[in-house]
């Protein structure tokens, strides 16, 4: 399906209860983290956030959102080695990562998830939720949180390990995308709390990497482990979704990895978001639409 760009939000912002936590597990480096719990939750939603993301007051309305569209309670981490404490990923991590092995990394990033896991109220459904980088941790993470509770549906919005390419190439495709930045954050002009919540998340710190981990989450993305990954794990439903000037996520790729699910059956919208490129995350009018077709009533039941 093709996604308009309709610039009014659907809603104000939904009035979610939202707890900020610091997570350590067996001594390993500090990671913040959100739950995010609406009324009487049907079950949790486990979101992964793309690169470079701080979990502050944008994220915050991001996860409301999820929340109250879906009725799950969201839980949000951040990725190791992009922290606002600036650790490393672990040395032996990040080796798996240079070979473009995503395994050992996404156990570390469970590891954090499962800590946060103490706060959920309610497992009898799982929504699994990535955006770009965080597509492939959640790709990752499947068999392992199948065995936290049962998996109602898998969504991907920006996939970027879907083909084969050199980091060189993988650098410019997202130099591309930088570029179409301010297209995606010009779409919340004239909703007010939007732009205070993006004023107020550019005032605080920043995540934090080093070089050698930039090359290594790199050398995950660039390669097809999220596609090959997705053909061995059981899906009872997935939603795809990307912005349709997306050079990270290419319109041939995507189409590509749509008729594999289609040839397995696997029910769930294909969504096109008009006008956007990879950052239409940045882009409000562009949550809301998505957490909808997405994550709504609609959507799952159809």
């Amino acid at each position: 399906m093709s996604l308009p760009l309709d610039l009014r939000l659907a809603r104000r912002r939904p009035d979610v209860a939202v707890a900020a936590r610091v997570l350590r597990p067996s001594g390993l480096p500090r990671l913040d983290a959100l739950i995010v719990t609406p009324s009487d939750p049907s079950g949790v939603l486990v979101y992964f956030p793309g690169f470079g993301t701080p979990l502050g007051p944008w994220e915050r309305a991001k996860c409301q959102y999820l929340a109250g569209v879906s009725g799950l309670q969201v839980v949000l981490t951040e990725i190791p080695g992009m922290s606002r404490y600036g650790d490393p990923i672990p040395r032996a991590v990040r080796a798996d990562m240079l070979r473009g092995q995503i395994g050992s990394w996404a156990e570390l990033n469970l590891a954090y998830t499962s800590a946060a896991f103490t706060d959920v109220i309610n497992t009898e459904t799982m929504q699994v939720f990535g955006y770009s980088t965080g597509c492939s941790l959640a790709v990752a993470s499947l068999p392992v949180l199948a065995e936290w509770g049962p998996i109602e549906g898998l969504n991907l919005i920006e996939p970027v390990a879907i083909t084969q390419r050199n980091i060189a190439s993988l650098q410019a495709h997202n130099l591309a995308d930088w570029s179409r930045l301010p297209i995606s954050l010009g779409t919340n002009r004239g909703h007010r709390w939007v732009m205070e919540a993006h004023r107020e998340q550019r005032r605080l710190p920043r995540v934090k990497y080093g070089v050698i981990d930039l090359l290594a989450i790199a050398s995950v993305l660039a390669g097809a482990d999220l596609a090959a990954r997705l053909d061995r794990v059981e899906l009872a439903w997935c939603a795809l979704a990307r912005g349709e000037r997306s050079s990270l996520c290419r319109r041939a790729d995507y189409d590509q990895l749509d008729a594999d699910l289609a040839v397995r059956g696997v029910p769930g919208p294909t969504i096109t978001v008009k006008g956007l490129g990879h950052q239409l995350w940045h882009s409000f009018p562009a949550v809301t639409a998505l957490a909808e077709a997405m994550l709504g009533a609609e959507a799952r039941s159809a």
